[in-house]
């Protein structure tokens, strides 16, 4: 192995534990909300809950075609730190894009959801009786 291959291995390796950890991340930020939600929530944060699940599921959906799109190109001769560069931004860029397409898409299914687990926690809106 010569020591062009050991350091892109390393920094492969460094990249590889750079993402699990973000989307490690990204998931018990969505999980600790929707693990929140009890018979006491407000339909604001049960909502809340709903749209970080969506959005993070929205994220993931996004992210594999990404990497679908990725195994038909032809980056070979692509410089490894471009390439780390482009993955940072470009994964921050998909968890934007993926909040946005909740909040404007979403909505009808947001409160779908939300009022399905209203029921299912037997929370009861303020007003309502």
């Amino acid at each position: 192995m010569d020591s062009i291959s050991g350091i892109s291995g390393i920094t492969d390796y460094y990249s590889l534990q750079s993402e699990n950890t973000k989307a490690a991340e990204n998931a018990e930020k969505v999980t600790g909300k929707v693990g929140g939600i009890s018979k006491d929530s407000s339909r604001e944060e049960v909502k809340e809950a709903v749209r970080s699940f969506e959005s993070y599921f929205l994220e993931q959906v996004i992210k594999q075609q990404k990497e679908s799109v990725k195994a038909f190109s032809d980056d070979d001769d692509k410089d490894l730190y471009a390439s780390q560069i482009e993955d940072m931004y470009s994964d921050r860029a998909i968890q934007q894009i993926a909040e946005s397409m909740v909040k404007q898409n979403f909505e009808g299914v947001t409160d779908k959801f939300t009022d399905q687990i209203m029921r299912n926690y037997g929370i009861e809106e303020e007003g309502k009786a």
